[in-house]
């Protein structure tokens, strides 16, 4: 065991017990987490959710091969998480959203045991809050049972596990199960995998935190080690289940394919912008959230300054960005300063950096990512509030408290609109998502089990929900985009004897560079239209009777 005796500082929250009103206080916040969330368990299921549904569905039944006829680009690990759903609580999309309410309850409990560790019982409260609200944002998609709402929680129980293993004292069995909270997250999203860099940044960052010594790059050594230890334990089991299910198979879903068909560096300039700027127009609140923040901190950095401490300030009380020379400044400082501070804002702004590139990996930029960043973020907006709201005058205060609280609310006008299809016409740009429920239902009614049916070109929920099997293995509009041979392969299964009995269309270009016309044009020679629901047209092949 590796431990370090924990210094004390006058500039750390003295260590207080939590109150009843506190407990109290974090109840409702969670709570408020599933209010929030409730109006929006009738949507739809979304594409990720029907993909992550029906690729588990099939796993667990028999009926498919993970990573074969059951082809996602994750790892296990949100497998294993919509399995225990279906046998814990059901396989409807209310089953699957509480289970993500679950989850976001307990990195609800983690911000909050952190901001109160790092800022005061009271910010700790208000980063609850505000986490509660961001996280099941539906201009994030927050209510859905998506990846990034199952891997926040064990990234959050990284960074607070971090914070107490550095302040009392570097315990190697700790870091053993920091690094397999780790390994959980990177399993069930491949962005989780950022919190590994934040752990060794911040070990070796810290250092040994021995005043009297210099830094034992030894010490870091092993810490580094036992940290990648706990990693590897869930990257093994990983690979053993992956070798069970397919070894060339599951390396080219996980990891191969990634790597060079959907990654940030497999798309151009072009289209990073394109998605930003997307992105940036769904999560307005977000970023307007910080803006003005940002202003108020800078409005209290400048008093400060004025006062004569703003040194002292910006070392130890600026919850901000991270710059290089401020990391710099850190490192050099350690020794002297004890877990201080600065030490403890380094691990937030390791957190926030780490979360911004687990955001960019996929090239993407979908607003369901910004989940990932919501834990963080809620953190630092509730210590700059708690930093701020004490030096506002009482006609500031009135103005700033209804400005914060309607940024935070304000996608949740949505819920104005009464039923979930006008909610979910709303919310998604795909025009087939309102209707998919009653496409389904057509498609089950109309085939036998064992059909195959295909949806041009996403919204893998209607096979789940239909419980029909998809002609192509590829899903999703980006996976077609990304494999070279799919507009051939898709032809190919138009062309053939065994074409799907129904296609489906869902009133979008598709993802090819003639809009899919090829594609249409070989359906239009072998499919009649069968029947039009809510738009989505349902095209059935000639071959088949109409019943």
């Amino acid at each position: 065991m590796d431990r370090a005796p924990a210094h004390s500082s006058p500039n750390a929250p003295p260590d207080r017990g939590v109150t009843a009103t506190e407990w109290l206080w974090l109840t409702v916040a969670i709570l408020l987490g599933l209010a929030v969330r409730i109006p929006f368990f009738r949507i739809p299921m979304v594409a990720d959710e029907g993909g992550y549904a029906y690729a588990t569905r099939g796993w667990v039944n028999g009926t498919g091969v993970l990573y074969d006829d059951l082809w996602i680009s994750r790892p296990q690990g949100i497998f294993f998480v919509y399995a225990g759903i279906f046998d814990l609580l059901g396989s409807g999309t209310i089953a699957l959203r509480f289970a993500a309410w679950i989850a976001a309850a307990l990195t609800t409990a983690a911000v909050w045991g952190l901001t109160r560790a790092l800022v005061s019982p009271r910010a700790g409260i208000v980063a609850a809050f505000v986490f509660a609200l961001l996280s099941a944002s539906p201009a994030l998609e927050g209510y859905t049972a998506n990846a990034e709402i199952f891997m926040g929680a064990p990234a959050a129980l990284v960074a607070l596990w971090l914070y107490r293993v550095g302040a009392t004292g570097w315990s190697g069995g700790q870091l053993v199960a920091i690094g397999v909270l780790i390994g959980i997250a990177s399993s069930l999203k491949p962005s989780g995998a950022v919190m590994y860099l934040v752990a060794i940044a911040y070990i070796w960052m810290c250092g040994t935190r021995r005043p009297e010594s210099d830094i034992d790059r030894r010490v870091l050594v092993r810490r580094t080690l036992q940290v990648s230890g706990g990693v590897a334990i869930v990257a093994i089991l990983s690979l053993i289940h992956g070798w069970y299910l397919g070894w060339n198979d599951f390396i080219y879903a996980t990891v191969t394919y990634r790597l060079t068909a959907q990654s940030a560096a497999t798309v151009g300039l072009e289209h990073h912008i394109a998605a930003i700027v997307r992105l940036i127009g769904r999560s307005w609140n977000v970023i307007a959230l910080i803006l003005v923040m940002v202003a108020l901190l800078h409005r209290h950095r400048l008093r400060i300054s004025r006062d004569g401490d703003s040194a002292r300030y910006r070392i130890l009380h600026w919850p901000g960005w991270p710059r290089p020379a401020s990391m710099l400044r850190i490192m050099r400082r350690t020794k002297e300063m004890g877990h201080t501070q600065a030490q403890r804002w380094l691990l937030l702004r390791l957190w926030l950096a780490a979360s911004i590139l687990g955001i960019s990996i996929g090239g993407d930029w979908w607003s369901h990512y910004l989940i990932q960043l919501t834990a963080p973020l809620a953190i630092w907006l509730a210590a700059a509030f708690d930093r701020v709201w004490p030096t506002l005058s009482r006609v500031a205060r009135r103005r700033v408290a209804p400005l914060l609280l309607a940024l935070l609310v304000g996608p949740y006008w949505v819920l104005a609109l009464g039923t979930p299809e006008d909610m979910a016409q709303n919310l998604f740009d795909h025009p087939g998502i309102p209707a998919q429920e009653a496409v389904a239902r057509y498609l089950q009614q109309q085939t036998e089990p064992g059909a195959r049916i295909y949806v041009a070109f996403d919204q893998a929920s209607i096979y789940y929900i239909a419980d029909r099997l998809p002609a192509y293995r590829h899903l999703y509009d980006q996976e077609l985009r990304g494999i070279p041979s799919s507009y051939s392969d898709l032809i190919t299964i138009i062309r053939s004897p065994g074409r799907p009995e129904y296609i489906v269309g869902t009133r979008q270009p598709g993802p090819f560079a003639d809009n899919s016309r090829a594609f249409w044009d070989e359906v239009g020679e072998f499919y009649d239209l069968d029947v039009t629901i809510e738009g989505v047209p349902i095209y059935r092949d000639k071959s088949v009777a109409p019943t």
